[in-house]
């Protein structure tokens, strides 16, 4: 995996939470607000579709997030970003889809079968 990224359990929640390098850090509003403590899901179907060759572009909104998926990168845009802030940024989409693979099996572990 090229990015160092940590997921834990945050002890005053008890959540589960997701650290990333600040260059690709929208995967955490993408993760924490749109995924939630679900499985990726629908993101996931979407980023194999294009990994695949069976879609060339794809693209979904959530909750704060809006994920613009081509084979190469991903555009991930933070939908509440302040106006003249970045408001998104970039990651390899292979990388996006292990990011992807890790939260749901931090999930699997802390809930079992039931997300």
């Amino acid at each position: 995996m090229k990015y160092k990224v940590e997921i834990y359990e945050d002890d005053d929640l008890g959540e589960l939470m997701i650290d990333v390098p600040k260059e690709i850090g929208f995967v955490v509003d993408l993760v924490l607000s749109d995924i939630q403590e679900a499985k990726s899901g629908i993101r996931l179907d979407l980023v194999n579709k294009v990994l695949s060759k069976e879609s060339a572009f794809e693209e979904i909104t959530g909750n704060s997030c809006t994920m613009e998926i081509n084979y190469d990168m991903t555009k991930i845009i933070f939908e509440f970003a302040w106006e003249g802030a970045l408001d998104h940024c970039f990651i390899e989409t292979e990388e996006l889809k292990k990011i992807f693979l890790l939260w749901d099996e931090a999930i699997e572990k802390k809930y079992g079968g039931s997300n």
